[in-house]
C-alpha cells in the first residue's frame, strides 16, 4: 500500500522506484495511490485498464477500518479471492488448503461481493441502524416527556400541599417547608437519573448516525469487497449496540416515573403530635415502548443457548381448529406481533380466504379474498403480504382492518413468501425466486430455479431454503443460486412449508410423513420433532415467532398445534 500520512497520500508505483510524488487518485483494486503520470500508465495497462479509480478526496472520506481492509492474506501473502460461508471468512487458496478443505460452499469472493450494495444484507444492516436510531430517539423523547411530566406533577402537588396547609394551624409551617424540600430533592434526584439516561441515549444515537454516515461513504466510494467486509464489521457493532440498548431500557433512569404525596394520618387529627406532613413517593413502571423486534432482538439470550437440534425442547401450549370442516386447504400461517394467528385457506368455496384467531386460539373472523390466497409474510411489523397465484399478484393487507393497502409483483404466478429484514422473498413458478424491496416494490434480484413446481421458500441470512415436494428434497442455496447443501430422508415425504428458529435450526412440514422434521443449519443432522401421535396429520403450514418463541403447526384441514420452543 502507498504511504499515507496525516495530510498526504503518496503514489505507490513511484515509491517502489524510490521517488516521492503526491497521489491524485486511488485504485482500490491495486490498493495504492497514483500520481497523474502513473495514472496514465494505469489506464492503458492490460492488467489495470478495467480498474475503477477514485479521487483521493473520496478515498479519505472512507472510515479508517474500511481503508485498512487488506486485499492480501497476512499469513500466505496471496490475494484474498475466496470466501468460506461456513466460517464467514475471506481466504486465499492456501487458507482453503490449510484450514477450510472440508468446508462446503467455498465461493469466489468476486461472486460473493457482487451487488452487495443492493443486497438484502446491505439493506438489513441499514434498516437495523435506522430501527435502532428510531427506537433510541423515541426513548429519548419519552424520557424528556417524563421530566416535563414530573415538573407538572411537582407543580400540582405543591399546590395540593399549600391547600392542605391552609386547613391547619401555623404549627405546620416548618413541616410544610420540610415536605416541599423533600419533594424538590426527590424530583431533582430522579430528574438527574432520567437526564443521565437521555444523555446516554444521545451518545447511542450519535454512534448509530456515525455508522449510517460510514455506510453512506461506503456506498459512494468503497469497492464491493470493502463494502462487504465493512458492512459485516458495522453489523457486528450494530448488534452490540442493540445488546446494550436492551440493558439501557431496563436501567433505573428508564423507568416511567411519577410522584405523589402520602399525607400523614395525623394531618386530620392532633396537630401537635405530627412530626411529618407527608412523604414523597415515586411510582416506577416500565416504559411502554415496543422494541423494534429485529432478528437479533433475542441476542442477549442466545449466548446461553445450545443450538443443536438435540437440545430442542417443545412444550405444548394449545390446540385449536377452524369452526368448520369442509372446503379447507390451509397452505400457510403466520403469527402477528400481538400473537394473533392468520391462516391462508386456499379454497375457492365460501370458506376460502384468511382466517384470524386470537393468541388463545379463539376464532375471531373470516376475511374474504378475491381469489385463493397461498403465501403469507408479516412485513413492516403491522402489515401482511398475501400471494395469489391465480390473480398473479401479491397484496399487502393492514393487519388491523385487513383492508388491502397496495399490490406487489403483478403479473407473476406467486406461491410461498418469506421475509428477511426489508426484503420480501417470493417463489414465482416458471420464473424463479424473486427478492423484492417491499418498501419500494423494486425487484432486487431473481434467482432462476430448476424446481418444476416451485412452491415454498424461506430466507435465512444470505441463504434460501427451498422444498421440492415431488423429489422429497430440501435445498439450501446461496444468493447466487448455487446449492450449499441438500437434505433428503425417508422420514421427510412430500415436504411443504419451512421455518427457522433464532439459532438457525430448520423446521419442515412433511405432508405425507405426518411429521415436523427438525434439521441442523448445515443439513447434517435431523430428527422427527412432532409426529402423528401428537395429533398431527398432513401438515402444510408452519411458522416460528421469535418474539414469543412460539412454533405453530397447522394441518391441511385447519388443526393448529401451538408449542413453546426452548433449549435444554
Amino acid at each position: 500500500m502507498a504511504m499515507i500520512t496525516e495530510s498526504k497520500i503518496y503514489c505507490g508505483p513511484c515509491e517502489s522506484q524510490h521517488s516521492t510524488n503526491v497521489a491524485e487518485r486511488w485504485c482500490p483494486n491495486c490498493d495504492e495511490g497514483l500520481c497523474s503520470k502513473c495514472m496514465e500508465y494505469h489506464k492503458v495497462s492490460k492488467s489495470s485498464r478495467m480498474h475503477k479509480t477514485i479521487t483521493i478526496e473520496n478515498f479519505t472520506t472512507l472510515p479508517d477500518f474500511v481503508r485498512n481492509i487488506d486485499h492480501v492474506c497476512s499469513n500466505h501473502e496471496n490475494t484474498l479471492d475466496l470466501y468460506c460461508s461456513v466460517h464467514e471468512k475471506v481466504c486465499c487458496m492456501d487458507c482453503i488448503s490449510a484450514e477450510h478443505s472440508e468446508c462446503p460452499g467455498i465461493t469466489s469472493l468476486t461472486k460473493v461481493v457482487q451487488g452487495v450494495k443492493e443486497s438484502a444484507f446491505y439493506h438489513s444492516v441499514v434498516k437495523n441502524i435506522e430501527d435502532l436510531t428510531e427506537f433510541a430517539t423515541k426513548l429519548q423523547t419519552n424520557r424528556k416527556n417524563n421530566v416535563a411530566k414530573l415538573q407538572q406533577e411537582k407543580d400540582l402537588l405543591t399546590g395540593v400541599v399549600k391547600s392542605k396547609r391552609t386547613e391547619i394551624t401555623s404549627h405546620l409551617d416548618k413541616l410544610e417547608v420540610h415536605l416541599l424540600q423533600n419533594l424538590d430533592f426527590t424530583i431533582t434526584l430522579e430528574s438527574q437519573q432520567i437526564n443521565k439516561a437521555v444523555s446516554h441515549l444521545q451518545k447511542k444515537i450519535c454512534t448509530l448516525n456515525k455508522y449510517k454516515n460510514h455506510i453512506s461513504a461506503i456506498t459512494d466510494t468503497a469497492t464491493d469487497m470493502q463494502a462487504f467486509l465493512a458492512l459485516k464489521e458495522i453489523n457486528k457493532n450494530v448488534v452490540h449496540e442493540e445488546e446494550t440498548m436492551l440493558c439501557v431500557k431496563e436501567s433505573t433512569g428508564m423507568k416511567e416515573t411519577s410522584v405523589r404525596i402520602q399525607f400523614a394520618k395525623e394531618i386530620e387529627g392532633l396537630v401537635k403530635e405530627m412530626q411529618l406532613m407527608g412523604n414523597v413517593e415515586l411510582k416506577k413502571i416500565s416504559t411502554n415502548l415496543h422494541f423494534p423486534g429485529m432478528k437479533s432482538q433475542l441476542v442477549k439470550t442466545l449466548s446461553n443457548i445450545l443450538p443443536g437440534i438435540e437440545n430442542i425442547k417443545l412444550t405444548f401450549v394449545s390446540k385449536f381448529q377452524l369452526p368448520f370442516d369442509i372446503d379447507i386447504n390451509i397452505c400457510c400461517c403466520v403469527v402477528l406481533p400481538d400473537e394473533r394467528v392468520v391462516m391462508a385457506n386456499n379454497s375457492n368455496e365460501g370458506n376460502g380466504g384468511l382466517h384470524i384467531f386470537d393468541k388463545s386460539g379463539e376464532y375471531l373472523k373470516h376475511v374474504l379474498c378475491t381469489s385463493k390466497p397461498f403465501g403469507l409474510a408479516v412485513i413492516n411489523k403491522s402489515d401482511i403480504a398475501v400471494s395469489f397465484y391465480q390473480e398473479k399478484s401479491i397484496k399487502v393487507y393492514d393487519s388491523e382492518s385487513f383492508n388491502v393497502k397496495h399490490g406487489l409483483l403483478d403479473g407473476h404466478c406467486v406461491f410461498g413468501l418469506s421475509v428477511e429484514s426489508d426484503c420480501l422473498v417470493a417463489a414465482v413458478r416458471n420464473t424463479g425466486i424473486h427478492f423484492i424491496n417491499y418498501s419500494s416494490g423494486k425487484i432486487l434480484k431473481i434467482l432462476p430455479s430448476d424446481i418444476d413446481l416451485l412452491t415454498y421458500v424461506h430466507m435465512i441470512g444470505e441463504n434460501t431454503l427451498i422444498t421440492d415436494y415431488e423429489k422429497d428434497l430440501l435445498y439450501c442455496r446461496n444468493r447466487d443460486g448455487e446449492t450449499v447443501w441438500k437434505y433428503s430422508s425417508d422420514a421427510m415425504k412430500r415436504p411443504r412449508n419451512i421455518c427457522t428458529d433464532t439459532v438457525g435450526n430448520i423446521f419442515v412440514a412433511a405432508f405425507v410423513s405426518d411429521s415436523i422434521i427438525a434439521i441442523s443449519s448445515n443439513g447434517n443432522d435431523s430428527k422427527k420433532l412432532i409426529v402423528v401421535q401428537d395429533g398431527l396429520k398432513n401438515p402444510k403450514a408452519i411458522c416460528f415467532s421469535a418474539t414469543t418463541s412460539t412454533l405453530l403447526v397447522v394441518s391441511q384441514t385447519g388443526t393448529a398445534l401451538k408449542y413453546n420452543l426452548s433449549y435444554s
